[in-house]
């Protein structure tokens, strides 16, 4: 077990956001938050992330270092793409020649060339900030990574080498990092690609209303299998205020 909330609570001025929700996330896993906008699903993020601090409940942590992707990229401007990517592993101790070969290996691994380091934030484009993000976060090999969103402002065909990426640095392979992955969206298609399992939050009911696995491995659910899951899914009532935003039953 890398994280467990336990009966997490919050409320923004007195309007109760979250109440009683309960999550683990096992080594190795990736748990999609899932749920119409005005859920809480990235408020239970930054509370697991440790951004917020709930008002009840608490949040058990079983690692040492997590990292965040956010849905803005969040460069610092005044630095290099690659100085932005090394930025964390200062805090471990390391000269600075080898924080520039982490940061050229994980540039690599988002597809970014080796040109692009030299360049600033304001001369790449919104495809390539984001893959600064991802490099930045997985450059400092974390137990847990926090995504809110990471993809959504990308076009379709880097949404997709992006989630491969997450894929397959979150396994334990040749490439992988095995780390351990929160991920917030409201892509049903984009959970199931991606997860293990679902956290579904309602607004209605202001908090997690079901925790469902995804069938098979997800490295191997192909394009058939995740519209295939999808569609079935997205007639039933756990997911009605995701499908269409206001709790009405999907027909």
């Amino acid at each position: 077990m890398r994280l467990a909330l336990d009966r997490i609570g919050h409320a923004f001025l007195g309007r109760t956001v979250l109440e009683g929700c309960d999550l683990l996330l096992a080594n190795g896993e990736i748990v999609a938050l899932v749920g119409p906008s005005g859920c809480g699903k990235t408020t239970l993020l930054q509370i697991a992330a440790g951004l917020i601090d709930p008002l009840r409940g608490r949040v058990r942590r079983d690692y040492r270092r997590h990292a965040m992707v956010f849905q803005e990229p969040r460069l610092m401007p005044w630095l290099t793409a690659g100085e932005n990517i090394a930025y964390g592993l200062a805090s471990l101790d390391l000269p600075r020649r080898r924080r520039r070969e982490i940061a050229g290996v994980h540039a690599r691994l988002v597809g970014l060339e080796p040109a692009d380091l030299d360049k600033y934030p304001a001369e790449l484009s919104g495809g390539m900030r984001q893959r600064v993000a991802v490099a930045r976060a997985l450059a400092v090999e974390p137990e847990v990574v926090f995504f809110d969103e990471p993809f959504t402002a990308v076009d379709v065909g880097l949404r997709r080498a992006l989630q491969d990426l997450v894929m397959r640095m979150a396994g334990d392979g040749p490439s992988g990092q095995g780390f351990s992955g929160l991920f917030v969206t409201h892509d049903l298609a984009e959970a199931v690609r991606l997860a293990d399992r679902l956290a579904i939050l309602s607004a209605r009911a202001r908090g997690i209303v079901e925790i469902r696995a995804v069938p098979g491995r997800r490295a191997a659910r192909g394009d058939r299998d995740v519209f295939e899951i999808v569609q079935s899914w997205s007639r039933e009532e756990a997911f009605a205020e995701l499908v269409d935003g206001e709790g009405r039953h999907v027909p």
